[in-house]
């Protein structure tokens, strides 16, 4: 299985505990972060989108420039562009990137951010879409003769792209945790995202959902999940960092909220970032994926092997979505942890912690290297296994 290392390209200087101020979009920033993770040991970055963000096309274009080997995850929502006009955006990044482009499909948790650019489909509605949005993209993408479609979302007659993927397709990553999400996503995609870290027996059972999904399609899988860490060169200096996250979090939402009080009281406007903090707007407030994370916070603050809940109980009552519980240790306790979601077949993970540069560095000098060579171990050490079990049988 091959391991997977992604981030986060973000267009400013922004996490969770920074202080209000700087540019809303900062070209700087976006080039000191893309080398960063082209230098540091990742594989890709997710570039986000939703109703409010600058265009993430144009991002992954311009990182692609200043960069050698880093690949790109694009969000891309369905519905506002055509989709053999998306597969040709598609192929051309890729081409002008050397074979660096993937699509994750965003098909959108809440109706009222989604209203903002027009969008008034029921969630199951946009996940049928969805679903056909990404078979015609794959269509077009291996088309060599003129293609129509008739189908329930879109109509086109003789379409054909002069331009394709340079390895003839471009991978496609998926989310959504609905029985729906979970149907459509097995019939399209190639790599399913976890939304965030769990328990380990309640990440089994996930694991084991979206495989089965997938296995009822014959369709091969890839799946991947992200990951909050917070590292330290002793495991007393990381739940001292771990501590001081609390504190700023808490400072954070106080401030997020004053600023919401201010605009629903007239006063003032939630524009901005403080508009993606709006309760209004947070993806995750009132849906599964909240009452899932309410659920963890109740739980003891440790579990398993060093799986932290603590910035999930601080964030229940932010304006922010609620935020996943994090890994915290040093950069070999954290991989070891890592390794028990690689054991179960999660082979992608999407690092983060609240330093947005300098976890870069962190990550790629001390967490990224033992993550290889633990995955590389576990991996020869399975194929051993593999050939022993065969050569017993063939006895």
């Amino acid at each position: 299985m091959s391991l997977e290392i992604l981030g986060v390209l973000l267009h400013r200087n922004a996490s969770e505990v920074s202080p209000p101020g700087g540019p809303s979009f900062d070209v700087e920033t976006i080039g000191t972060l893309a080398r960063a993770f082209d230098e540091n040991g990742f594989d890709r970055v997710l570039i986000l989108q939703n109703s409010y963000a600058p265009d993430p096309f144009a991002i992954a274009s311009y990182a692609a420039a200043i960069t050698r080997r880093l690949s790109f995850m694009v969000a891309h929502r369905p519905g506002f562009i055509a989709p053999t006009m998306a597969a040709r955006m598609f192929a051309t990044l890729d081409r002008l990137s050397g074979g660096r482009a993937g699509v994750h499909v965003i098909t959108g948790a809440n109706d009222l951010e989604l209203a903002c650019d027009g969008d008034y489909h029921t969630k199951d509605e946009r996940y049928r879409r969805s679903g056909e949005y990404v078979e015609i993209m794959r269509r077009v993408w291996a088309a060599r003769e003129p293609v129509s479609h008739a189908g329930d979302w879109y109509r086109f007659d003789r379409a054909l792209a002069e331009i394709r993927p340079e390895g003839g397709a471009i991978p496609v990553y998926w989310g959504g945790a609905s029985p729906l999400a979970l149907e459509v996503g097995a019939q399209v995609a190639d790599v399913y995202a976890i939304g965030g870290l769990k328990p380990l027996a309640q990440m089994e059972e996930t694991a084991a959902q979206v495989k089965a999904a997938w296995a009822a399609t014959g369709r091969p899988l890839r799946l991947q999940t992200s990951a909050r860490v917070i590292l330290g060169e002793t495991e007393e200096q990381a739940w001292q960092a771990a501590r001081a996250v609390i504190e700023q979090l808490r400072d954070t939402a106080a401030m997020q909220q004053a600023k919401i009080s201010e605009a629903d009281a007239g006063k003032g406007e939630a524009t901005g970032t403080a508009m993606r903090l709006d309760p209004r707007l947070a993806t995750t407030r009132g849906g599964s994926g909240r009452e899932e994370l309410e659920a963890l916070a109740g739980r003891s603050e440790l579990i398993d092997k060093r799986l932290w809940t603590g910035i999930t109980r601080a964030s229940i009552d932010f304006s922010t979505p609620m935020l996943p519980p994090a890994l915290v240790g040093t950069a070999e306790q954290v991989a070891d942890a890592l390794m028990d979601y690689y054991a179960m077949g999660i082979g992608g993970f999407l690092l983060r912690g609240f330093d947005l540069l300098g976890d870069i560095a962190v990550h790629g000098r001390e967490l990224i290297p033992r993550l290889r060579e633990l995955a590389a171990r576990h991996d020869e050490k399975s194929g051993a296994d593999l050939a022993a079990a065969g050569s017993r049988v063939s006895a």
